[in-house]
C-alpha cells in the first residue's frame, strides 16, 4: 500500500507557491458555458471538471489520475465588463474517487486528504487580475486543504458570453505545503491540478 504513489491534476487551487502548467484554451477542452443567473454561475459536477494527477519518482511514474464526485461553488462574473470578478469552491473530500478501489481508501486516510478529520476542503479568491491578453487571467485565493490554509495563485481563461460562463485553469501545487507529506522518497509533491467550468466532471471507474 506504501507503495502506492499519487501524483494530482486538480483544477482550481492548491498551494502556496503555485507552479503554472501552460493555460488551455476553453475552446480546446470543447467547454460548454454555463447559464450566469443574476451575475452569477453555479457550480457543480455535472457542469464542471475538477481533476488531479499525481505520479511516483521512479523511472516509470505511472502517473495516478483522481477527482471528487462532490463539490460546489460559484464563478461571479460582470456582465457589461464581460469579465471575472470572484470564484468560490467546497469540496467533499470523502467524495474523492480513482481508477483504483486501494488507492482511492488509501486517500481517504490519515496519510493523505484525512477525510474523516478534514471532510471539506474549499477555495475562495481573493484578488483576480486581467493577463496580458484577452481573456486571461490570474486568480489569487486562499487554499484550505487538509486543515491547513494557504494562498494560490493560477492563471486561467475565460471566455464570457451572452450564452454564459466558460473557464479552463492549470497550474501546479506542493502537497507537502498542506502536511500531506507521506511517501515522499518515492511519491511525488507535485501535484497538477485542472479545473473547467463547462465541461462535465469525469466519473473514474475503480478496478
Amino acid at each position: 500500500m506504501k507503495k502506492i504513489l499519487l501524483r494530482t491534476v486538480v483544477a482550481l487551487g492548491l498551494g502556496s507557491s503555485v507552479l503554472p502548467v501552460s493555460s488551455v484554451d476553453a475552446a480546446e477542452t470543447a467547454a460548454t458555458p454555463v447559464a450566469v443567473k443574476s451575475g452569477k454561475a453555479a457550480i457543480a459536477p455535472e457542469n464542471t471538471r475538477l481533476q488531479f494527477v499525481c505520479a511516483h519518482r521512479r523511472e516509470k511514474p505511472d502517473p495516478r489520475t483522481g477527482t471528487f464526485n462532490k463539490f460546489s461553488g460559484e464563478a461571479a462574473v460582470d456582465p457589461e465588463t464581460k469579465s471575472l470578478k470572484s470564484l468560490t469552491l467546497e469540496i467533499d473530500t470523502n467524495s474523492i474517487s480513482t481508477e483504483f478501489g486501494k488507492l482511492t481508501a488509501h486517500l481517504k486516510g490519515p496519510d493523505f486528504f484525512d477525510t474523516r478529520e478534514h471532510p471539506k476542503a474549499s477555495f475562495k479568491s481573493t484578488k483576480i487580475t486581467a493577463g496580458t491578453k484577452p481573456g486571461e487571467y490570474n486568480i489569487t485565493g486562499d487554499l484550505t486543504l487538509h486543515g491547513v490554509t494557504k494562498p494560490i495563485k493560477a492563471p486561467a481563461t475565460v471566455a464570457l458570453t451572452d450564452k454564459g460562463l466558460a473557464l479552463t485553469s492549470s497550474f501546479a501545487i506542493d502537497r507537502s505545503e498542506f502536511g500531506m507529506n507521506f511517501g515522499a522518497e518515492q511519491i511525488e509533491n507535485t501535484v497538477s491540478m485542472t479545473f473547467v467550468i463547462g465541461e462535465k466532471n469525469k466519473t473514474l471507474a475503480e478496478n
